[in-house]
């Protein structure tokens, strides 16, 4: 048999993919690359730029995951600042709540204490009032007695002798001692007024910081569905409800909190519509719902009677009413047992 060396190259060229015919100085050399070969490049050459595709693609996800996680990581960050402030912001003025209840009982000690210093020295008084006037007594029956001895002696200098200071001068201390006493109740009543005003302040500041709901949210509210989580047939229209629904007559009118706390929810729900639910501690909770427009935001700390939001008719609603929630560890309470 020939060997393939010898056979012609157009035989040889039939084997190969390709054959290159390279001419250089008078010579000439063949490069030949085979079916197999050309299969075997373009296979690799697949996989290098699936592959590089593959990285590629990879590089980038991760690099949006990272600027992800870096703009999560700063929002937490100014959520952290805003958190911070806000603890500050409430540890202050706790603070001051504290030194303005304490002020306010030490006027109050003080208060006492002069309206019980007056109270003394008006018994005192008394006491002295009562002490002439039982010596007035005494000496009005020796002049009587003098006087008729005198009668019987000397008849013609009884009208005109020494008993007249006597009385004059008794006289001038009980009006002395009057007058002073009517001083006394006039200052009495006016510390008294004082104490009122102080204590009723006080009230008011305790109230104000109060962390129990106390009364109803919408200033002239009227019920229009009462609290009926039994849904019994003799309560309003009969239906499940967890609170008190307080119309006001189509006015959109201000919600304020009933008790001081922190709000932890406001936001918009398919059923409550715009609400606001606020933490007072103690286990406490209240909600007001349906609202038009909510005026604070989570992490805000109110008062009791600070605006919230206003009424509305926003979620499952027919008319405009603040539908008005309170809450005790879970179980929801009648609110009409908080007024």
């Amino acid at each position: 048999m020939e060997s393939r060396e010898n056979l012609p190259l157009n035989n040889q060229s039939e084997h190969h993919f390709l054959s290159l015919h390279i001419a250089h100085k008078g010579k000439e050399k063949s490069l030949h690359v085979k079916k197999t070969h050309a299969l075997a490049f373009c296979v690799a050459a697949c996989l290098l730029v699936g592959g590089s595709a593959v990285t590629l693609g990879s590089y980038y996800n991760t690099k949006n995951e990272l600027m992800t996680y870096e703009q999560q990581l700063l929002q937490i960050e100014r959520t952290n600042r805003k958190l911070a402030q806000n603890s500050k912001a409430l540890e202050n003025e706790n603070t001051e709540y504290t030194q303005n209840i304490e002020n306010l009982q030490n006027k109050a000690v003080e208060l006492e204490q002069k309206i019980n210093e007056l109270e003394n020295v008006k018994n005192n008084l008394n006491d002295q009032l009562n002490s002439i006037n039982s010596s007035d007594s005494a000496s009005t029956e020796l002049r009587n007695a003098v006087a008729s001895c005198l009668v019987q002696e000397k008849p013609q200098v009884v009208a005109t002798q020494d008993f007249t200071p006597i009385v004059t001068t008794s006289f001038n201390k009980v009006t002395a001692l009057a007058v002073q006493l009517d001083r006394i109740n006039s200052r009495l009543n006016e510390t008294e007024t004082s104490f009122t005003q102080v204590a009723t302040n006080v009230t008011e500041t305790l109230s104000a910081y109060s962390d129990i709901p106390c009364g109803m949210p919408v200033a002239k509210g009227i019920i229009s569905t009462e609290f009926n989580p039994e849904g019994l047939s003799t309560i309003s229209d009969g239906r499940v409800h967890y609170g008190l629904d307080l119309s006001t007559r189509s006015k959109i009118l201000p919600i304020v909190a009933t008790a001081a706390g922190t709000v932890i929810e406001s936001e918009y729900h398919s059923e409550y519509g715009n609400y606001v639910l606020i933490d007072h501690g103690n286990g406490f909770v209240t909600r007001y719902a349906h609202n038009t427009e909510n005026l604070v935001s989570p992490g805000d700390v109110v008062k009791k009677g600070d605006t919230i939001a206003t009424t509305g008719s926003t979620g499952q609603s027919t008319g405009i009413h603040c539908h008005y929630e309170v809450i005790l560890n879970g179980i929801f309470q009648d609110p009409m047992d908080f007024q």
